[in-house]
């Protein structure tokens, strides 16, 4: 295990040394908005009702600025804490999977995609995100494989917490630890009553967090306009984004004010269901291949060369292993809420939506890979 613990060390150093020479210290139109929470929150809890969504990150700002530390330590601080992430990725797969070659497999692909460990120079919140989803994680592949001793619960449900508030998206990160919890809990109950009221309950609750975090999103002016990017019609001006917008419908509909946001949605789609979903799977291709009509081809081309043989491989670990349904479970539904979240809503300029899904992505991947590997020894 030295060896591989080596290698990630080499391999992190000189791809983020690098990075890091190459991007330095980027601060850029959101950073203001979560150091201005931060500041705000050393006066006392101030409820934002948009910046909400995003208040582990802002807490972690004013950690640092507790210490008198500047955007400097912002960013070296994400770099240090994302070095411990890679490492609990890689104990994460090894317990999983139980073979060291998954596990530096997983690490390999995870650092050589180098799109992630860019956002580490960054004042965003998708470094501390993607670093404290493999903390989650681990700790929570910790209980599945049997730690489950009052502090190590307590703790570990801190951590999850802290995340899911890092930013909006972090509900998927409550989603897929939902549906494990009922998913084990549930399977022991022969009561179809009880079975039905608890299921109602708690996709109650938690429908209802996802209308409080969408209702300071613009989205059905993103319908309306036909984005597929986040403000794309306000540079019509530059060809390449033609492509990233849809015509929308003539006399397009628009739902009534007074409805939650879910349901907005919802009636939206069965008034322009064909419109509605060109829009979705148009992002959940942009989303997903990670490519942009204003990328450099060397970038597309990149990104579809590694992406695409990881999903397949992705896709052939989660069926052929059924037997760990609760693992399985988790990475399915931890994936699925984060594409519903952004082909639902909109996609974003520098493709940032995509880092927090690959680690878990690239968890079945290398156990993919090394699998292939192992029967090449074999034979």
């Amino acid at each position: 295990m030295r060896n591989e613990l080596v290698i990630i060390l080499l391999v992190f150093l000189l791809i983020n040394a690098f990075l890091f020479q190459k991007y330095g210290i980027k601060v850029v139109t959101d950073s203001g908005r979560y150091v201005e929470y931060a500041t705000t929150l050393r006066s006392g809890f101030y409820f934002d009702p948009h910046n909400f969504w995003y208040i582990g990150y802002s807490l972690y700002i004013l950690l640092i600025q507790l210490l008198q530390g500047s955007f400097t330590a912002i960013v070296a601080g994400q770099y240090v804490i994302a070095f411990f992430a890679v490492l609990a990725l890689y104990k994460t797969s090894f317990i999983i999977w139980k073979n060291r070659r998954s596990a530096l497999a997983t690490i390999l692909i995870y650092l050589l995609f180098i799109d992630i460990s860019s956002w580490n120079s960054y004042v965003l919140t998708e470094s501390l995100y993607t670093s404290f989803t493999c903390f989650s994680i681990y700790c929570l592949t910790l209980m599945y494989n049997g730690k489950r001793d009052f502090w190590f619960i307590a703790l570990t449900g801190i951590l999850v917490l802290f995340t899911i508030f890092i930013k909006p998206t972090g509900i998927a990160l409550a989603g897929a630890l939902l549906s494990v919890v009922m998913y084990t809990f549930l399977k022991q109950l022969n009561n179809r009553v009880v079975f039905a009221g608890i299921i109602i309950f708690a996709g109650g609750i938690f429908l209802y967090l996802v209308n409080r975090m969408l209702t300071t999103y613009l989205i059905m002016e993103n319908y309306q306009l036909g984005e597929v990017i986040y403000a794309v019609t306000t540079v019509t001006d530059r060809p390449e984004v033609k492509s990233l917008i849809i015509s929308p419908p003539e006399n397009i509909y628009q739902p009534p004010v007074n409805y939650p946001p879910l349901l907005k949605i919802i009636s939206f789609f069965f008034h322009h269901p064909l419109y509605w979903l060109r829009l979705f799977f148009t992002k959940a291709g942009y989303l997903l291949l990670h490519v942009r009509p204003f990328w450099s081809w060397g970038h597309n081309l990149f990104s579809l060369v590694v992406l695409l043989p990881s999903y397949w491989f992705c896709v052939k670990t989660l069926r052929q292993e059924k037997a760990k349904a609760q693992v399985v479970m988790f990475a399915e539904t931890y994936l699925l809420i984060h594409l519903l979240s952004v082909c639902m809503t909109s996609e974003d300029w520098d493709g940032r939506f995509l880092i927090p899904m690959l680690p878990v992505i690239f968890l079945f991947t290398g156990h993919g890979v090394a699998c292939v590997f192992d029967k090449l020894n074999r034979s």
